[in-house]
């Protein structure tokens, strides 16, 4: 019997601070993820303004691939 008094608290503690950080968790990887969607809005807008900027009739400026070191060997 006394191991069960003094088991019972010790596992009530246990479970409410892993309630606690599960729910702490919870919050965190939500403003997280609210974080992530701002900056995703904010660098969507920031290409769409880009686009707009750019003359009519002008052509995307594109990136030139790289060689593969055997390519430039050659």
């Amino acid at each position: 019997m006394l191991a069960k008094k003094v088991a019972k608290p010790a596992v009530r503690s246990v479970v409410k601070t892993s309630l606690k950080l599960a729910a702490d968790t919870r919050r965190a990887a939500h403003e997280l993820n609210d974080e992530l969607r701002d900056i995703t809005a904010e660098a969507g807008a920031e290409l769409f303004l880009d686009e707009m900027a750019e003359p009519e009739g002008k052509e995307h400026k594109t990136v030139p691939k790289s060689r593969s070191a055997a390519a430039k060997s050659r």
